[in-house]
């Protein structure tokens, strides 16, 4: 034992015992009082072992729906909490759940989703996929299969094994969550462009680790999704909106990651139009597409390598010239492949001359 308050509180919970008896509402509360003391000012894991004694006092007397205020307490205060030491005192909050509330509940469906959240940052994707579908299972007893709440639920499972790169499932997670949507939403809906979007960036990441061939499909399918995602959002909102500006950005990023600059190049160059002619040419927000464009062009060696670094530069000198550089804090932090803005041009700048040397080495 390593508390410095458990001591004392023991002391007096032993008079307690002795006065009141060892199963008493009493001792219990002498432990909740220690429970509470630790996890205020010490690591909550010390808490544990008297926390599970008052539980089972307070089962004893009063049965397992009283012991559920005491875990709610106890797992909202461990956020710092090794998964180990929480995941025992999580999953028998789930089992009381179930006893009060039923297997179709719910409090049970929103705790299987709790816990398979926490799985799901802890690698034991199993348990996590089959909570989630726990849960989904119920909610669809509840609220219909086709519903929005199924569709959240399913939305999760995909966002579960896309984060953990369990590809084949994801690929099954995102055509159930499409389908539902087109069923709930209709099938030119914007929550389908948007599930169509998401579809498009997890098959670009997906791709990252592929063989050759396996990487090519991944990115069709990038691609396909993509397009018939945007077309709807165009459709629905307009060809410059900021819903179709923020999926040509989300959709770039995602190329740049999986080093596909030509796909990423028309999307840039388009966003880049729309961003000139609705902020001018010398805008802020016109830096990291050119720059992206700069660093693609510079790695292909094209000639348009050239003049897309002389602007990137250009405009990164007149931002930190300015007499009042408002946005000179946010220049190291602007959207691109790490590092600052600077360093980024700096090194695509000498890609472009390193490959420029060799062309002409080789021509001679």
């Amino acid at each position: 034992m390593t508390s410095f308050y458990a001591p004392n509180h023991l002391k007096h919970i032993a008079g307690l015992e002795k006065r009141f008896g060892p199963v008493s509402d009493e001792v219990a509360t002498g432990l909740r009082s220690l429970v509470r003391v630790i996890c205020q000012h010490e690591d909550p894991v010390e808490a544990i072992p008297f926390l599970e004694r008052c539980l089972a006092i307070e089962e004893a007397l009063h049965g397992s729906e009283a012991t559920l205020s005491d875990l709610n307490t106890w797992i909202g205060q461990a956020g710092g909490v090794e998964f180990e030491d929480l995941e025992p005192l999580q999953l028998r909050r789930l089992a009381v759940k179930t006893e009060v509330f039923g297997e179709t509940s719910n409090q049970v469906a929103a705790e299987c989703q709790a816990l398979a959240q926490r799985y799901g940052s802890n690698v034991p994707y199993r348990k996590a996929r089959a909570l989630l579908e726990r849960s989904i299972a119920i909610k669809e007893k509840l609220h219909g299969a086709d519903s929005v709440e199924v569709a959240e639920a399913v939305d999760l499972l995909a966002e579960t094994s896309a984060r953990l790169e369990k590809w084949k499932d994801v690929e099954a997670d995102l055509q159930r969550s499409l389908e539902l949507k087109e069923k709930i939403f209709g099938a030119r809906s914007e929550q389908v462009a948007r599930s169509l979007l998401a579809a498009a960036i997890v098959y670009a990441n997906a791709s990252k680790l592929q063989q050759s061939g396996t990487r090519h499909e991944r990115i069709r399918k990038a691609v396909s999704a993509f397009d018939s995602g945007l077309n709807l959002l165009e459709e629905r909102f307009g060809p410059d909106s900021f819903e179709v500006q923020n999926a040509l950005e989300a959709m770039i990023r995602a190329y740049v990651e999986c080093r596909e600059f030509r796909r990423a190049e028309p999307l840039l160059k388009r966003l880049l139009a729309i961003r000139e002619k609705a902020y001018g040419n010398d805008a802020p927000a016109l830096l990291w597409i050119l720059t992206e464009l700069a660093k693609g062009y510079a790695e292909e060696s094209v000639d348009e390598a050239e003049p897309m670094l002389e602007r990137s530069f250009a405009m990164l000198r007149m931002l930190l010239d300015a007499k009042k550089p408002i946005f000179r804090p946010g220049i190291a932090n602007l959207p691109g492949n790490g590092d600052g803005v600077l360093e980024q041009l700096v090194r695509a700048s000498d890609r472009f001359r390193s490959n420029l040397r060799k062309r002409w080495g080789a021509a001679g």
